[in-house]
């Protein structure tokens, strides 16, 4: 799949379903997607998902989810890097996906050049690891952006960037400065992408809040809280959302019209498959236009001619893996990726090095608000000084786009 950035995002709504949700509608993005060099909508990626998830067998031995049967339809995806003639820069996180991206890389002689955002040195240790077990040299981060200007990269971006991770790519991009890789000289390579065909499994604390959320909706409790409380209560005011929006990850501003802003996702709601549901909702709009816009976008603000590559979005797997007959998760055991962590265990001993995942915590940069934003709260009666430093990371993202882009909201 291919991508192709529009103009600048303008319309109100749209920005403000961003500030609430930090994510657009597949369809409202300014990153515009290609399948087979023909554009496509949240349409048709609903067909070949529901498509991946039906009449499948379930084999959890794992003996029967091999990878095999897909290993060379990847590696020959792999050819496009090769393609650009370009120095191939990986996101390098140490977690599955670009692991195996790495291992594969090596194992088709492409050489790349690999940087990893890390907040500890548990993180840095696994790294080191499983740098050791591929043979590979890995550039660390620094504490703080040394080369890149944040306030000229926030007049430069299309669309606000609203994901938790934005930091660690802006992060790795000015690792690449900081070791003289020119970016015209270089292709980014980002593990997303695979969650939605290799099972979108839920955390056992996410169902937990589904539950949740479904009795409070019964109570009708989260029509009567007012919008100020919902928000000062952070990550707890989560359970108050439309149980319809448990696949997303909350402690998110929201405004009066939240809950009709998010009316579009109910229509999910009455697939009796969980996983399904989740990978038609979070695997469609929120990877694609939060969790990998954040790459494409940052990317295009420092240099336009440069691009991000999702080696997991071939055309060719996607398609395979609609066709096959067996799905790659448990879900009783909610592991997903069963044919991927397979290969992993067998050529690097993954579960090892990495025994855990660790719950994402996401940094900040140092921020203030000025005047202007904090106008713009008032404005829509936003407390700043009532919400999390989530929240307050969110406007302030989001109000330095409105304040750039001289954004007019009828409020």
């Amino acid at each position: 799949m291919h991508y192709s950035l529009h103009s600048r995002q303008k319309d109100p709504n749209i920005l403000l379903e961003l500030l609430q949700n930090r994510f657009t509608k597949f369809n409202d993005s300014i990153v515009k997607w290609k399948f087979r060099n023909k554009e496509i909508d949240s349409n048709f990626l609903e067909e070949k998902l529901v498509k991946n998830y039906k009449n499948k067998k379930n084999n959890y031995s794992k003996s029967n989810n091999d990878y095999h049967d897909w290993i060379d339809i990847f590696d020959n995806g792999l050819k496009e890097i090769k393609s650009t003639n370009k120095q191939p820069v990986i996101f390098f996180s140490g977690g599955k996906d670009s692991t195996f991206i790495a291992s594969r890389l090596i194992q088709n002689n492409i050489d790349a050049i690999y940087i990893s955002f890390i907040t500890n040195d548990d993180e840095k240790k696994i790294i080191d690891e499983l740098a050791n077990k591929l043979k590979i040299k890995v550039f660390f981060t620094s504490e703080k952006l040394e080369f890149l200007n944040f306030e000229d990269i926030l007049k430069n971006i299309k669309e606000p960037v609203m994901d938790p991770a934005g930091l660690s790519v802006l992060m790795i991009l000015d690792t690449c400065i900081k070791n003289n890789i020119k970016f015209s000289d270089a292709v980014f390579i980002d593990g997303m992408g695979n969650d939605a065909y290799m099972g979108h499994v839920p955390s056992r604390r996410e169902l937990q809040k589904r539950y949740i959320q479904k009795f409070i909706n019964f109570t009708n409790l989260n029509k009567i809280i007012p919008t100020q409380l919902w928000n000062s209560m952070g990550k707890l005011g989560d359970i108050l959302r439309p149980d319809y929006m448990y696949n997303f990850p909350g402690s998110n501003i929201k405004l009066e019209n939240y809950t009709n802003l998010n009316l579009y996702y109910k229509k999910y709601s009455i697939l009796k498959d969980i996983l399904l549901q989740r990978a038609l909702q979070r695997g469609i709009h929120y990877d694609f236009c939060c969790a990998m816009n954040k790459s494409i976008i940052y990317v295009d603000a420092i240099n336009e001619t440069s691009k991000v590559i999702f080696p997991f979005l071939n055309e060719n797997l996607i398609d395979h893996f609609e066709k096959r007959t067996m799905l790659d998760f448990n879900y009783p055991t909610l592991v997903n990726k069963l044919s991927l962590r397979k290969y992993l265990n067998q050529k690097l001993n993954f579960d090892k090095i990495s025994k855990t995942k660790n719950i994402f915590k996401p940094t900040y940069l140092d921020f203030k608000f000025n005047k202007n934003q904090l106008q713009i709260a008032s404005n829509f009666n936003i407390k700043i000084n009532k919400l999390n430093i989530m929240q307050k990371s969110d406007f302030y993202l989001w109000s330095k786009y409105i304040i750039n882009n001289n954004i007019n909201f009828a409020c």
